[in-house]
């Protein structure tokens, strides 16, 4: 009982990122550090849209797969672990390698 309610709450801290990114470009890592004039370069609205959709998919995916290994048989710690481990580390490689296409510096 107290897995899944952590497995909700790590998903949820994702959707939630997710929408702060949006409102907030300037939470993006790198973003908030690049000179104005390169800024300028990156398509801020394309790039917080596809990072808000991306961190609320990886964290829909954190449920989903947690309850997609529970009915697999696996341990519910072992689902735990996959899915607050390895859903996060593959989401956010897929993500940053998603987001080059909005910098139009490079």
């Amino acid at each position: 009982m107290m897995d899944s309610l952590f497995v909700w709450l790590f998903a949820a801290i994702f959707v939630l990122l997710g929408l702060l990114v949006r409102k907030y470009p300037k939470l993006i890592a790198g973003y908030n550090t690049m000179l104005p004039e390169r800024q300028k370069l990156v398509d801020v609205k394309g790039l917080t849209t596809f990072m808000c959709r991306a961190f609320c998919i990886i964290g829909l995916l954190v449920v989903l797969v947690y309850y997609l290994l529970l009915w697999g048989g696996m341990a519910e710690m072992a689902a735990v672990l996959v899915s607050v481990i390895a859903v996060p580390v593959v989401g956010s490689v897929v993500m940053v390698a998603g987001a080059q296409r909005y910098d139009h510096g490079h």
